[in-house]
């Protein structure tokens, strides 16, 4: 390992500002090119205390009449569920009515806020939209602005990764880190979705990066007090702005196990976790995710069902159920994707001759390396070898060459992981230790779930994305460490990392193209915001006496949050309602003759004015 050094000079300052800007374009680029998908139109009507479907909008888009119950009449039998409880001593039926924007942006109440997160995100990420709600409030709601809020975040980890690296390990390994994040797809994905991970991300290696100060530190009571303090809001923040962040903490604990010595110590960290997970417990026993567990329990079961009944038919994509080999397949992309030298090898490496092969080639160059000096040939042909052997393979395979190639080179380079750790100081292995259990954990906690509950579902990158800064400061403790082989094999390792960066840098311009079902979910790619366009078009043509017409379309129940008081979705009503005035008197109507199309019915006129066709462009949810 290179010698740690912490002293920064004016050409570090340099590189890490080229590499804030480099950071920064990448994460702009085309941010609002594609419209809002559906998780993102939840996180808008979220953030505005609304309910998607309307649960507590009712007086908006109905008027409610009360009628008597003949309860006592047997009911009629009928295998569809009811799509509202029913009262035995009277019924409830809501009519459609005419509604404008400003009733749509009627005040809210805090309890609207609850019942939104509730049942529009399971009582998930409160302080995301906390956060969001605000900066709407300052920047207005547009795509980029929505969108950007992830951006700064997404900036912030790269900055923090440096500071990490720097102050765990040493300033070139700061610079190596921040550069590769910057550029990871992973974080630049997520830096283009109105969503919490970026924030989440950036927390949790902000709660790690005070963790294992205080564990160093533990004997100082002056260093240590800020430091618990820093750690108590990150982490607490942390669970509310995802509640998978546990796994991050449990992780802590299991270092703590391994390498905090003391009682007063131990006192003190359970002390700070209780702290940090007071808010949680408060939002989960009184605020809005009081139905949090059930929801997830009720998901978890309904998962299991689909995998079981319906594994490749269901609303929600491929979900099996959680066999070994199954979990296995679905585990073993995140894996290699957590890493730069094999991102996305698992789509491309097709054949199992081809893949042992490329592990055979792979194992040979490190045996070839290890033993080089019991090999009696000449030196010329030493230093051939290497190149011989993967050019060899790239003969035999028959298809995908170079991603094979780049696959034998990246087992032969991250074969140096256990040089690294033996050639670091004792106080830098334990920082090690603190990397690998970080890089690992939060996959290992998602398969454990995955067998708990019986399917594939959560097998995400995203959820195990809390994994990728401590992975990437091992890789750049790696790229150091090959300046110290031999040359030919340096130039091996390096020639199949410039290869890989330019398989990188193909799925960054998927990315931006929006044909990354990986980063952004997406095939095909989207059109610009439908309802922002339609907003806009509606603003320019109404005149006083006109009706807005929206399509009433049918909306799937799949779980008892989704239920809601009409027979068909007011979501098209609600996202464009999000971008008109908040004082507009605008006269809207659902209109339950069509279900593709927003019109505009002026007033004297026969034909309405088509406003925007939504078929295809409902993004998630068709």
């Amino acid at each position: 390992m290179s010698p740690i050094r912490t002293n920064e000079t004016l050409k570090t300052w340099l590189i890490f500002a080229v590499i804030i800007i480099a950071g920064i374009a990448l994460r702009v680029y085309r941010l609002d090119r594609y419209s809002i998908f559906f998780d993102e139109r939840s996180t808008l009507v979220i953030s505005q205390g609304v309910v998607l479907e309307g649960a507590n909008q009712k007086e908006v888009f109905s008027k409610l009449k009360v009628s008597g119950s003949d309860f006592w009449k047997t009911p009629e039998f009928s295998l569809r569920p009811p799509r509202v409880l029913r009262s035995f001593t009277y019924n409830e039926t809501y009519y459609p009515r005419a509604f404008t924007p400003a009733e749509f942006w009627a005040p809210k109440t805090i309890e609207d806020y609850y019942e939104a997160n509730n049942r529009s995100d399971i009582g998930n990420s409160p302080f995301y939209y906390l956060l969001l709600h605000n900066w709407i409030e300052i920047f207005g709601l547009t795509d980029f602005s929505i969108r950007f809020l992830s951006v700064v975040f997404s900036v912030l980890i790269i900055g923090l990764t440096y500071l990490f690296a720097r102050r765990f390990f040493s300033v070139n390994t700061g610079l190596i880190a921040s550069a590769i994040v910057a550029i990871e797809p992973f974080f630049i994905g997520y830096s283009h979705q109105a969503r919490s991970y970026s924030l989440t991300f950036f927390l949790t290696l902000l709660a790690t990066y005070f963790f294992l100060q205080i564990v160093e530190n533990e004997s100082s009571r002056r260093k240590t007090a800020g430091l618990y303090i820093g750690y108590i809001i990150a982490a607490g923040l942390g669970l509310m702005s995802h509640f998978l962040t546990i796994a991050v903490l449990v992780a802590h604990a299991a270092y703590a196990l391994l390498f905090l010595r003391t009682i007063k110590g131990w006192i003190k960290m359970a002390v700070s976790a209780a702290v940090a997970l007071s808010p949680v417990t408060w939002w989960m026993l009184f605020g809005g995710g009081i139905y949090t567990l059930y929801t997830l329990n009720y998901q978890a079961d309904l998962y299991r069902r689909m995998a079981e009944t319906k594994p490749y038919d269901n609303p929600f994509g491929v979900i099996l159920p959680a066999t070994l080999g199954n979990v296995f397949t679905k585990s073993l992309p995140i894996f290699a994707d957590l890493v730069i030298f094999t991102n996305g090898l698992t789509d491309a490496l097709a054949g199992k001759k081809n893949v042992l092969a490329s592990l055979f080639i792979g194992i040979l160059l490190i045996i070839f390396y290890r033993f080089r000096n019991y090999f009696k040939i000449p030196e010329s042909l030493k230093m051939a070898i290497p190149f011989l052997l993967v050019l060899l393979g790239a003969v035999f395979y028959n298809n995908h060459k170079l991603q094979f190639v780049i696959f034998s080179i990246s087992i032969f380079a991250l074969s140096f992981i256990p040089d690294v750790h033996r050639k670091a100081d004792n106080q830098q292995k334990k920082r090690l230790w603190m990397i690998y259990i970080m890089a690992l954990f939060p996959t290992f906690f998602l398969i454990l779930m995955s067998f708990k509950n019986g399917h594939t579902y959560g097998l995400m990158q995203r959820y195990s994305g809390f994994s990728f800064p401590y992975v990437i400061i091992l890789l750049s403790l790696l790229l150091q460490y090959y300046n110290t082989i031999r040359v030919e094999f340096r130039a091996l390792v390096f020639i199949g990392l410039a290869c890989q960066l330019y398989f990188v840098s193909v799925r960054l311009v998927e990315l931006y193209e929006d044909r990354s079902p990986k980063y952004g979910y997406f095939s095909n790619p989207r059109q610009p915001n439908p309802y922002l366009e339609a907003a806009e078009k509606i603003k320019a043509l109404y005149q006083s006496g006109d009706t807005i017409l929206y399509p009433a379309s049918r909306y799937e129940i799949l779980s008892e949050m989704d239920r809601t008081f009409l027979p068909y979705s007011v979501q098209d009503a609600q996202v464009t309602n999000l971008y008109l005035p908040k004082d507009a008197k605008y006269v809207q109507v659902m209109d339950t003759t069509q279900t593709t199309h927003i019109l505009l019915k002026k007033a004297g006129k026969a034909e309405p004015i088509v406003i925007k066709k939504l078929k295809g462009l409902r993004y998630g949810l068709e």
